[in-house]
């Protein structure tokens, strides 16, 4: 999808007024990502762009769970000038993705970043805790992983799947059926597989 049609698609969807900080998100999603792959071979921006069409598919959706989806991956993998996304996007936005990070980012004197990895448990367990808008962008990001299992190696699929199975579907149950109906039967699609 073109950046034109993602934005006719937004326009449409969320409404001009949003744009603008929408923007900005997906630019620094672009430039935060522009290194790096998916299993697939395609840019991970790809990725970011469609967790958030498919916050759009599975709305109403808002601009700062649209911002969020962009951005959901920018903590964990990337390095963040401290307060930038609080300043840019405001604290929900900025709070939402330290959620959404396995690891956390402890700011250090000179720019250093320190990364402190979380269990499965408690970083699945905050995010069940969370508001709706982390959830339901943690259950987009998930639709779209298993989405594209293929593209992994088998043992990424089974961990992957027994993850979503254990974590992720209680979330889906509780938060949005449409998400969960739409996780459960690719896991048991992958199930079938195996």
């Amino acid at each position: 999808m073109t950046k034109d049609k993602f934005f006719e698609t937004i326009d449409k969807k969320v409404g001009l007024e949003s744009r603008e900080q929408i923007e900005w998100a997906y630019a620094l999603a672009k430039q935060f990502h522009r290194e790096q792959m998916r299993d697939q071979g395609v840019r991970y921006f790809e990725h970011c762009r469609d967790v958030s069409l498919i916050l759009i598919k599975y709305g109403p959706t808002s601009r700062d769970e649209l911002i969020v989806g962009l951005l959901h991956d920018i903590y964990e993998d990337q390095f963040v000038p401290r307060g930038m996304i609080r300043q840019l996007f405001g604290n929900e936005v900025n709070e939402a993705l330290k959620v959404l990070s396995h690891e956390k980012p402890f700011y250090k004197s000179h720019g250093k970043i320190i990364k402190t990895p979380e269990s499965k448990k408690e970083y699945f367990d905050s995010i069940r805790k969370s508001s709706t808008l982390v959830r339901r962008v943690k259950l987009a990001d998930r639709l779209h992983n298993v989405l594209t299992l293929e593209f992994c190696k088998p043992e990424k699929r089974v961990r992957k799947i027994q993850e979503t199975k254990e974590y992720i579907l209680p979330i889906a149950k509780e938060t949005d059926l449409r998400f969960f109906k739409a996780i459960r039967n690719k896991c048991d699609y992958w199930d079938r597989k195996f």
